[in-house]
């Protein structure tokens, strides 16, 4: 899987929008939306969110995840934590750029936040080469790493399986004294 099949997955997300129009219940593949009542919050899917958005037919809710305080407090808690914590969702950092670059107005504090996410995301992946370049170090063939989002794994995916190959490759080659 790769970075573009990870956003078209996301894009099935449920996210709260509250709608300025009225519309009855659409029948879709992945289950039933609606019916729309302006200024009704309902649930749907993240890619339907996108296009109402644009067409000034809705505004999102913040998703609780995404307040000021819930990334403040997943940033002090990565930065506390030697190993990764845990994400409220597997697509959070993709999600909040797809909710930030279409609804930031929607979102209290947008800017903020998309500097906070910013940070969070660096540090993780600081943790990311850390893990990896101790993991190289070790000359380990295998690694049990937990709460990583469906995003850095793939940006490491290809790298780490390949370098994996590679270590063990010499390991067979170079005699044990």
């Amino acid at each position: 899987m790769d970075i573009d099949e990870v956003q078209y997955l996301s894009e099935n997300e449920l996210i709260s929008v509250i709608p300025n129009f009225k519309h009855p219940e659409i029948n879709l593949i992945c289950g039933s939306v609606g019916p729309f009542l302006p200024l009704i919050p309902l649930q749907v899917p993240i890619w339907m969110a996108i296009h109402l958005k644009e067409s000034h037919r809705c505004r999102f809710v913040c998703p609780e995840w995404l307040t000021l305080d819930s990334v403040q407090e997943l940033l002090k808690q990565e930065q506390q934590q030697a190993t990764f914590t845990s994400m409220p969702n597997p697509y959070v950092f993709i999600l909040s750029q797809t909710i930030m670059n279409v609804a930031l107005e929607d979102v209290p504090n947008g800017d903020q936040i998309r500097l906070l996410m910013k940070d969070l995301w660096d540090l993780r992946l600081a943790k990311l080469r850390s893990s990896i370049g101790n993991l190289a170090l070790s000359g380990s063939l295998y690694a049990k790493v937990t709460h990583l989002t469906q995003v850095e794994i793939c940006l490491i995916r290809n790298f780490l399986k390949t370098s994996l190959k590679h270590i063990a490759q010499l390991q067979d080659v170079v005699p044990e004294e």
